[in-house]
């Protein structure tokens, strides 16, 4: 940690490194082309690249252009980004139009860290994935595991996990300096700052008159969710309404990492009310669009964020630390594309063990580096009986040897990947 008083320049040191045509094409084939579904999107030449509708050139990014555009991608909201995607157009930018553009992006972080507070000045950002705490809630989401009528009962919440996991892991951060914002409050919490049950009884009808008045929701659909019982309520709407906010608590914090943090299970177990002998290790970043991507205003302003800016080579440094960090800490195995169905369907494998480019939504809206870490298997039969235990205090939080080494090796992932 000697070094880590050089984080005055955290990831922006590379602020217009990786960020020409060349090193967007190479991101395009790495990273965002899943399986060819956007061939068609961009096209490559010499010193410009073109966003393009049908056969038809829309847009324009040229050699000297992208350093300048990405770092504005980076600094600015989905709403200007799109404005300036209709504004740009095929024109290329004076050297006038190019520093005026500069003007609008903030300056990086330049100091403040000392070797005493290594991070200090640094924002992170931790989103503790799901919500459930009862079985009532969880079923909703379906993010237990509950196994009765046994010797030993088994029952774990996903989002108690997730949440012990995030704490322990912002105190840790903390002490070296960070500022650090979680978007759950509470183990029992949604993004919005109360339970899934208080949201359903005090927001529910007002969020969806809300969004009918705005044309967001057609008659036949707010008729539909306003009569649909909370499990169908939440797969229908509130799981990705949730999501949105989270990603836009994240936004609004500019943080310069942001964590995402769940914990997993064995795909071919369901409906997991027994054991697995399988547990792997991996981690997803943003990528795999699909051309349905595409078809809304923030898909689109994702994709050339993600095109134009260096933010998937450095979330895959981020979680290629991460995924090495739980095999070293968990002793587990780190996953191949052919361990698991989604792995080898709905991924793109990148170049470092364990870590794959997947199209999850806040994988796509999250402007940062990011990991969404899958730590290991609840339902392996060791790891729900350890990961039940609380014989473990850290930072006030009574919990377990497992999650402890978990919380630990973000800390280190996210120490190692600021220290570079």
């Amino acid at each position: 940690m000697k070094n880590l008083f050089i984080l005055f320049i955290l990831c922006f040191s590379g602020l217009f490194a990786q960020k020409n045509v060349e090193a967007c094409r190479q991101r395009f084939n790495r990273y965002l082309n899943f399986r060819g579904s956007v061939n068609g999107a961009v096209k490559f030449e010499k010193d410009v690249l073109y966003l393009v509708s049908g056969a038809t050139k829309r847009v324009a990014f040229y050699e000297e252009e992208i350093p300048v555009v990405a770092a504005y991608f980076e600094n600015s909201g989905v709403k200007e980004q799109d404005e300036f995607l209709r504004k740009k157009g095929l024109k290329r930018f004076s050297k006038v139009q190019l520093d005026s553009l500069k003007k609008m992006i903030p300056p990086p972080y330049a100091g403040g860290a000392s070797s005493v507070l290594p991070l200090k000045g640094v924002r992170i950002a931790l989103d503790p994935g799901h919500f459930g705490t009862t079985l009532e809630e969880a079923k909703v989401e379906q993010k237990y595991l509950f196994f009765p009528g046994s010797a030993d009962t088994v029952k774990l919440f996903e989002s108690a996990l997730t949440f012990n996991t995030a704490v322990i892991l912002k105190s840790m951060l903390e002490e070296q300096g960070a500022t650090v914002m979680m978007t759950r409050n509470q183990a029992n919490h949604t993004s919005f700052g109360l339970t899934f049950s208080d949201w359903m009884k005090n927001d529910k009808k007002r969020v969806l008159d809300s969004l009918r008045s705005v044309g967001q929701l057609t008659p036949a659909k707010y008729n539909s969710l306003v009569k649909a019982k909370p499990y169908n309520f939440f797969w229908d709407f509130f799981r990705d309404y949730d999501l949105g906010n989270r990603a836009k608590k994240i936004n609004e914090f500019h943080p310069h990492v942001t964590v995402i943090i769940h914990y997993n299970v064995d795909e071919k177990n369901v409906p997991w009310n027994k054991h697995t002998k399988k547990n792997f290790t991996m981690a997803f970043i943003g990528g795999a669009f699909t051309s349905d991507n595409l078809d809304r205003p923030e898909g689109r302003v994702n994709f050339v964020r993600l095109l134009l800016s260096d933010q998937l080579d450095r979330s895959q440094k981020l979680a290629k630390q991460t995924v090495s960090n739980f095999n070293k800490n968990l002793e587990i195995e780190i996953a191949g594309p052919e361990d698991a169905g989604y792995l080898k369907s709905n991924c793109l494998a990148t170049s470092s063990p364990g870590v794959f480019c997947r199209n999850l939504a806040l994988c796509r809206k999250i402007n940062s580096p990011l990991v969404y870490g899958e730590s290991l298997y609840q339902d392996n039969e060791k790891e729900s009986y350890l990961l039940m235990r609380s014989d473990l205090d850290k930072y006030g939080i009574k919990t377990n040897e497992r999650l402890h080494k978990v919380a630990l090796s973000y800390y280190e992932a996210v120490l190692e990947f600021l220290k570079d």
